[in-house]
């Protein structure tokens, strides 16, 4: 009986060589599958990072270090357009600040506001007015100028208006631009070259 079970013993084959390379190859397979997997995960996960962060920073750009400067966004630039409206006693003009209107004028002063402002023209506020007074000298802190070839002053009031001055035949022609209306100081002398003063101005002191 030992004998046979002798005779079977020998009879089972052993591992080979070839066998043990093919398992051992299948492993190195699943260990790159693996690697594979998870290389793809991590760079799934990086792009998600980098979308997250995009959004995050979308309204944000760099300076030339590290710190990080909001987008700044152009300031509205205020034109002065051609007047094609209908004239008022007193004054004529040939420009506005554009989106502007001739509010109304009596003997005294011009009013240009905004299409909504519903305030009474002698209400300077948030407007430019054209104004006739007797000649004056030039006010303290003045800075020279001209108007159409004319000395003229500008000057800062203490409530932060611009106003500015000029000779017109026996008067002084005072134009205040109100500080919520941002036109340049050329674009001021612009529209004052554009001012004209007719036979029912009158000015509103002296």
């Amino acid at each position: 009986m030992n004998d046979v079970i002798d005779r079977l013993a020998r009879l089972t084959p052993s591992p080979s060589a070839a066998a043990t390379e093919d398992a051992t190859a299948d492993l190195r397979r699943g260990h790159r599958a693996l690697s594979r997997r998870r290389i793809k995960r991590a760079a799934l996960g990086g792009a998600a990072l980098t979308l997250a962060v995009g959004g995050a920073f979308s309204g944000i750009a760099l300076t030339s270090g590290d710190e990080v400067a909001p987008i700044s966004q152009a300031a509205d630039n205020v034109r002065l357009v051609d007047y094609d409206g209908a004239q008022m006693p007193g004054y004529t003009v040939a420009k506005v600040p554009e989106g502007f209107v001739l509010q109304g004028s009596d003997q005294y002063v011009l009013a240009v506001a905004r299409p909504d402002d519903k305030s009474s023209i002698s209400d300077f506020r948030d407007k430019i007015v054209v104004t006739l007074e007797s000649p004056s000298s030039p006010a303290e802190g003045a800075t020279d100028t001209t108007v159409d070839g004319q000395p003229a002053t500008l000057v800062t009031t203490p409530d932060g208006a611009t106003m500015l001055k000029y000779a017109y035949r026996d008067f002084t022609v005072v134009i205040q631009m109100w500080n919520t209306i941002h036109l340049s100081d050329k674009q001021l002398v612009e529209f004052a070259e554009g001012v004209e003063v007719t036979a029912d101005a009158k000015p509103s002191v002296g």
